[in-house]
């Protein structure tokens, strides 16, 4: 087979996937395509339709009480999956289980929101313990919360579990360090026209969650011809053989002890919690903006999420064609660390901004734009770098570092790191806001420095992160590398 790229000599370097790889690469692009399209849907969604019925605070408390809960059932069910069923029918299960949620939410639940709402439970509670109050407008709009609860699992589970977990399967070492930034073309594709269809349905945003219903049942075609293809033809997709372990049933618990006792799994989960911790911090401040700039206004607010969509799908695609592979170059070490500096920047550059936002205000008043606005405008912008760069750099280089382990402590270790790793992180940064900022300060927006000060000392427990992994996994590369001779 020829080992060169499919634009040649000039093009190898912009794009160096080889010629007979398109049939593993494309594929594997287009069902990330289809994933990533509904991630950025249903999170810009989700946002939408709490922040315009409940508000920003409610987001936290929906995190806290929703979304880690049921993380953990379903990554205590994925787990029991696997001791009964193959990776295939796994993987069509959890997809099935969305594509059945989400289809009754476009049929019944979001057209029948007023209807569903327990206006009278949700007012009791709230006359029994008032200081509950955002956790009683969770039970009210009882529906809202399940999409926003299961538009985060979609997020955690068909993104960073079972997408992840296929390529890592299929996928050795050498050609990860190839496959895992580009594959990103599709999922910065899929950020965009997700982005032009929320800005262009911003009346009707229900047809745009029917759109990415029919993607989910997309997905389980695709998935399955593929597999399929696979399983016939495994020489055509240079399926690497691994040496495995035999494998042990595990309790839920028993992962748990099992990522515990393992420094590179350990560290691993520390990259993604800090992640999580920091992005829920830094939108923190950046929602209770939003909120009171549009006021409940859905098609703003689509405006505003369908921007953010469009911008990280080009960076994306900048970053991928032009950054990805010279940077990957320097070493997993250097392509890690990227992601954390570029947000210690962005940090920085937004909170200076809303230190010096009175003293800028006449300024902003001459350019015919509010104070508020440029803040809202400013933070998109940080979000954009932030999330381009988590998607094209911070994924691929923390799933190249499942590639080199043994078949247990992949999938295992995958399931408890992503599936619930993803959800301390959030989740963490939920508590701290729910349970400390709001209580002490007020408000988010009384707690904005110390929220600043918070952000960087998570970051650079991540950098520390970074190095440390960064040791291990060369180590456990050189042997994959010895093993392979």
């Amino acid at each position: 087979m020829s080992s060169k790229s499919t634009l040649g000599k000039i093009g190898q370097s912009l794009f160096p996937i080889h010629k007979h790889e398109l049939r593993k690469f494309l594929p594997l692009t287009f069902i990330f395509f289809m994933i990533s399209f509904n991630y950025s849907t249903l999170r810009s969604l989700k946002d939408i339709y709490v922040l315009e019925h409940a508000g920003a605070e409610v987001i936290y408390y929906l995190k806290l009480f929703g979304v880690t809960p049921v993380i953990l059932l379903l990554t205590i069910a994925y787990n029991r999956l696997s001791k009964v069923v193959d990776k295939d029918i796994k993987f069509n299960v959890v997809i099935a289980y969305f594509f059945v949620f989400f289809g009754l939410s476009y049929l019944f639940f979001i057209p029948n929101l007023r209807a569903l709402q327990l206006d009278s439970l949700a007012d009791n509670l709230n006359t029994s313990l008032p200081t509950m109050r955002n956790l009683w407008e969770v039970v009210r709009y009882w529906p809202l919360s399940l999409f926003y609860i299961n538009a985060e699992a979609w997020g955690t589970m068909a993104l960073g579990v079972l997408f992840w977990t296929f390529v890592n399967d299929i996928t050795g070492v050498e050609q990860s360090k190839r496959f895992y930034s580009f594959l990103s073309l599709g999922a910065a594709i899929g950020l965009i026209i997700a982005g032009i269809l929320l800005k262009f349905f911003k009346e009707h945003l229900n047809l745009v969650l029917g759109a990415g219903v029919v993607l989910m049942g997309t997905i389980l075609v695709v998935y399955n011809r593929f597999t399929r293809d696979i399983n016939a033809n495994p020489a055509l997709y240079q399926i690497e053989q691994k040496e495995t372990k035999k494998k042990t049933k595990l309790s839920f618990a028993e992962s748990f002890k099992f990522l515990v006792k393992s420094k590179y799994l350990a560290w691993i989960a520390t990259l993604i919690i800090s992640y999580g911790v920091v992005i829920v911090l830094f939108e923190s401040v950046w929602k209770a903006k939003i909120k009171v700039l549009t006021l409940g206004d859905e098609g703003m607010l689509a405006n505003i999420y369908g921007n953010q969509g469009i911008f990280s799908g080009i960076l994306s695609l900048i970053l991928i064609i032009f950054l990805s592979t010279p940077i990957m170059k320097r070493g997993w070490r250097f392509a890690a660390s990227v992601t954390p500096v570029i947000t210690l920047i962005a940090t920085v550059i937004f909170f200076a901004f809303l230190y010096f936002q009175d003293a800028l205000s006449s300024v902003t008043v001459l350019w015919g734009i509010s104070p508020l606005s440029l803040a809202v405008t400013f933070g998109l912008i940080n979000v954009v770098f932030i999330k381009a760069f988590k998607y094209t750099l911070f994924d691929p280089t923390k799933e190249r570092a499942y590639v080199p382990l043994d078949e247990e402590s992949k999938v295992r270790g995958k399931a408890a790191v992503d599936g619930v790793g993803s959800r301390l992180g959030k989740s963490l940064g939920s508590l701290i806001i729910t349970f400390f900022l709001v209580p002490v300060f007020g408000s988010i927006h009384n707690a904005e420095y110390f929220v600043f000060f918070l952000i960087i000392a998570v970051l650079i427990l991540w950098l520390i992160a970074v190095k440390k992994l960064s040791v291990l996994f060369d180590q456990h590369a050189q042997k994959e590398d010895t093993r392979d001779r």
